[in-house]
């Protein structure tokens, strides 16, 4: 947008000396810098999908996956997978349809409103990523306290000196830091590579405002 404010400052400084620049001048760079935007959220979304799947697909053959492959859960893990593809696949349709969307529109008041759609649909992205992850972490952590042998022995033995809840209770502590931390990251994250994306999306929704209105 630094093409549009220094094409607005022309304007207005060398009103007199020169041929206004219309509000159809305007618009169309806004629309060409929308489009860009929404396009490069779409393209950021597809590459984050294929950054977690080949950093989950380096984690398979690691120790910790192959002893959780041990417990023979695939009931459980492959239907929550499943909705996470779905949820992925259902975004990045909505993120692509907004961006033919833009590209087609030659209406101000179009444009605002494929505009501030796909600001909320970036923001339920996120909010879906976050809540997925936390669920898997909370689920990952239920099936060690059914299936881990060793975690179900410590149990057994601590209830017989009465410390079940003492080791409940650290379980739990470190879920919750552990979470908070990884929340914490996502977010940070989210903020800095669609943020940045967003905050110019809604300047060009401010500057729009401005013609329509």
């Amino acid at each position: 947008m630094e093409e549009l404010d220094i094409l607005k400052k022309h304007w207005k400084k060398e009103e007199d000396s020169f041929q206004q620049v219309s509000e159809k001048q305007i618009y169309k760079m806004i629309h060409k810098n929308s489009s860009s935007i929404v396009k490069w959220i779409f393209i950021i979304s597809i590459l984050e999908f294929l950054l977690w799947s080949v950093v989950s697909f380096c984690m398979k053959d690691g120790e910790g996956m192959r002893q959780f492959d041990a417990y023979h859960v695939d009931h459980i893990m492959t239907p929550y997978m499943i909705v996470g593809y779905v949820g992925q696949a259902y975004f990045f349709f909505q993120f692509y349809m907004n961006y033919r969307k833009i590209t087609a529109t030659d209406n101000i008041k179009k444009l605002i409103n494929t505009i501030l759609k796909t600001r909320k649909k970036v923001y339920q992205y996120v909010w879906f990523n976050i809540i997925y992850a936390v669920l898997n972490i909370i689920i990952v952590l239920i099936i060690q306290f059914n299936y881990d042998e060793r975690l179900i022995e410590l149990i057994k033995v601590s209830e017989k000196s009465n410390k079940a809840m003492l080791i409940y209770g650290i379980y739990t502590g470190i879920t919750i830091l552990f979470l908070a931390v990884f929340i914490g990251l996502i977010w940070i994250f989210y903020r800095v590579v669609y943020g940045i994306l967003l905050r110019r999306l809604y300047k060009n929704y401010e500057e729009l405002k401005k013609i329509d209105y």
